[in-house]
């Protein structure tokens, strides 16, 4: 979301990103004349040791306004805040730290660090009304600072008018780990292998589980039906042969894949949790199933494996929603509204 907001705000502000210097985002925005500066930030312990450094870069810019994106970046980052003269700044929490919950020291631990993160911004983003809702009832923020404003989708072009599709093509796109559900579209896959066995799954995606969920496919005697198609940098182009992407994420904030997949054309299927029902419309671009339920996941797949129409219609619906909802342009401009009031009070 970063890059997105950078790439399409260079001509309005002048922008500098501290960041870890990793993957291709320091290069493209570099590219496009964004100065990025990178200090060791990829741990906890690391964020820590660099806090002097990262206050002395703040303090040096004078910014009018700082955008802190992440936990580490929301909680540590505020500390960094206040050693450079607390200059005004905004929070987006991308992944709330109270997902991560586990025994009674991590939810301490977790929400201190989330309150820290909220109590030293000025506005507060969250992506989603749910997400609002949780941030309010947990106590972890003063309501009158959240704000709403999802992330946009990001794909490298406007994928919509090269869609090439494998209607029996079911997709899947994420890291392979626990949260994201991947084992119940395995487990759906025999119920629509039953009635449509022409049917085939890609998952697109490397992680932890990936031996567990390659052990399970054989296990069910699905193998030959299923593709583990491993990491790919630009999921756009895989999501344009889908017929239909499964999302059966235990929970999640928003929904990224869905919106990419939306701007693909591509019906969802995904798991009514967190923010996806703010994004997948019931029946419009897609369906919402409960989580964890394998075979409500096949029936809904199955809906739309077998009404090519329906499935277009859904597609169709789905690049409007994305177009008009959340692309590059819409949310970019939103995130402006919030930086040009902070400067505003900033200079008044």
């Amino acid at each position: 979301m970063l890059t997105v907001l950078c790439l399409q705000l260079e001509s309005r502000y002048d922008l500098e990103v501290i960041c870890d210097g990793q993957g291709d985002m320091p290069a493209r925005l570099e590219k496009v004349g964004v100065r990025v500066r990178s200090l060791p930030l990829t741990s906890k312990w690391s964020f820590t040791a660099s806090l002097p450094r990262l206050a002395a870069m703040v303090r040096g810019a004078r910014p009018d306004v700082v955008h802190l994106h992440g936990q580490f970046a929301g909680s540590l980052g505020q500390i960094a805040l206040s050693m450079a003269g607390r200059p005004r700044a905004l929070y987006t929490a991308q992944w709330p730290s109270y997902l991560d919950d586990g025994g009674a020291w991590s939810r301490l631990r977790n929400k201190t660090a989330e309150q820290v993160s909220c109590a030293g911004a000025r506005v507060v983003v969250v992506l989603s009304e749910n997400d609002r809702k949780e941030f309010t009832r947990r106590g972890l923020c003063d309501p009158r600072k959240l704000q709403v404003i999802p992330n946009a989708y990001f794909v490298d072009s406007d994928p919509a008018p090269s869609r090439q599709t494998d209607r029996l093509l079911i997709g899947f796109v994420g890291r392979l780990v626990d949260q994201k559900g991947c084992e119940f579209l395995l487990r759906a896959a025999p119920h629509v292998l039953a009635e449509i066995p022409s049917a085939r799954v890609v998952i697109v995606g490397d992680g932890p589980e990936r031996p567990n969920l390659e052990r399970l496919a054989r296990e069910l005697g699905i193998a030959s039906a299923v593709v583990f198609a491993g990491y790919d940098p630009h999921p756009a182009r895989r999501m344009r042969e889908m017929a239909v992407l499964a999302i059966p994420s235990i929970y999640e904030p928003l929904g990224m894949v869905a919106l990419e997949a939306m701007a693909c054309e591509v019906p969802v299927v995904a798991s009514a949790v967190g923010g996806l029902p703010e994004v997948v419309e019931e029946g419009k671009t897609g369906s919402l199933v409960p989580p964890r339920n394998p075979e409500a996941l096949a029936a809904a797949i199955l809906g739309i494996l077998k009404s090519p129409g329906r499935a277009a219609a859904m597609g169709a619906a789905g690049l409007a929603r994305a177009r008009a909802g959340f692309s590059p342009e819409v949310i970019s401009n939103r995130y402006a509204e919030v930086y040009d009031r902070l400067a505003a009070t900033a200079s008044s």
